[in-house]
């Protein structure tokens, strides 16, 4: 016998929520192992675990993901769906946000599990967290709920989207909104306007610097923060960064610098992956762009990467620099500058330690007076 305490209406294929509990089950159950095998077959740039419950469950999917990967084929990303209380149990956010690639803030089911009041600030510890550790963080849910059968939304959902912006999210999502809604077009057309509203308003930049996010002890960490000062020293237009597996990309996205960053990766999944990262505009770059003298179409292989002997062409790196730029219409002056980050010897992991300024007609030219040797 049961007592029905709230009357409401019963609907199947809904799941059931334990709050004040660790369930000591697999989060990955027979379909989902069989999907996952499917997705990695299909080569997808993401993979999102939903209702995470400790750092566990992200060691589980990793390696399953492992065991399951062919050679020589590039890795889809992990993403974890923060839905749990017992995510925020002693140090579990942030293992589960070290262990994975990126975060969702899932707060439909987060605002089940947890009391409604607690959600706001669980959005902001988790957005801390990512921030801390570079990760990217998206928020979700319910974010234009009523535009699904109305065509503007309330003022406290403009109100909840342009928080989220403010509190450093690097992307922000629509659900049913886009998915099943009346007005999909006019949904993702608000979103946009909000967040342009919101990135040109002077308090963004207050409260994306409120908190200081030290670098590591690391020449990379180094050159990005150094890349940054200049940038807005000489008011850059753009700082562009060469990246194999695009952790350089997200050291800088992690600085939120007050200009794009341009993401050049010989790897199109890399790139792909990228740009979920707030600020980076990433591009696959042409042949040479790393020294490499080998084809587009080897270049952007990951079973068969570059292997060519390399140049010591540096102007070709800045030269190359500087059509991405203003393919991605980033820089509309030949006087432009640009910021450029690099790592030598070319092709080496995570490694940035070549810094310069160029104007977008160049490396030969400055101040309008071009160099012809």
């Amino acid at each position: 016998d049961c007592t029905v305490e709230i009357p409401g209406k019963i609907k199947d294929r809904k799941g059931v929520n334990t709050p004040d509990s660790v369930l000591e089950i697999s989060p990955l159950t027979p379909k989902d192992r069989s999907d996952l095998e499917y997705m990695i077959k299909i080569k997808v740039d993401w993979i999102a675990l939903s209702f995470v419950q400790t750092p566990a469950d992200i060691d589980e999917i990793n390696g399953l993901i492992d065991s399951l990967l062919p050679p020589g084929q590039h890795r889809p990303a992990v993403m974890a769906k923060i839905e749990k209380p017992s995510c925020f149990e002693e140090n579990n956010l942030a293992e589960i946000v070290d262990k994975c690639n990126g975060i969702m803030v899932a707060r439909g089911d987060l605002g089940v599990e947890c009391p409604p009041e607690d959600v706001p600030l669980l959005q902001k510890t988790i957005i801390d967290q990512c921030r801390v550790l570079g990760k990217p963080v998206i928020v979700a849910t319910q974010m234009l709920e009523s535009m699904i059968e109305s065509p503007t939304p309330t003022r406290a959902e403009a109100s909840d989207v342009s928080t989220a912006i403010y509190d450093g999210a690097d992307a922000i999502m629509l659900s049913a909104e886009s998915a099943a809604g009346m007005y999909p077009e006019e949904s993702v057309a608000m979103q946009q306007r909000i967040i342009n509203r919101v990135e040109s308003d002077s308090h963004y930049r207050t409260y994306l610097h409120s908190k200081d996010f030290f670098p590591h002890n690391t020449a990379t960490d180094a050159i990005i923060t150094a890349a940054r000062q200049i940038s807005t020293t000489i008011g850059a237009k753009a700082i562009v960064t060469f990246s194999l597996r695009g952790s350089t990309v997200l050291r800088a996205s992690k600085t939120r610098p007050p200009v794009p960053i341009l993401a050049l990766c010989p790897f199109k999944e890399t790139a792909r992956q990228l740009a979920l990262s707030w600020g980076v505009y990433p591009d696959l770059p042409g042949a040479g762009s790393y020294g490499y003298s080998v084809s587009e179409e080897n270049m952007f292989s990951y079973e068969e990467p570059m292997v060519e002997e390399a140049s010591d062409d540096f102007d070709l790196v800045l030269r190359n620099s500087c059509r991405a730029a203003l393919k991605k219409g980033l820089v509309s002056d030949p006087d432009d500058l640009l910021v450029v980050t690099a790592g030598l010897p070319f092709g080496t992991p995570g490694a940035a330690n070549i810094i310069r300024i160029v104007p977008a007609a160049g490396p030969s030219c400055w101040d309008g007076v071009c160099r012809v040797d």
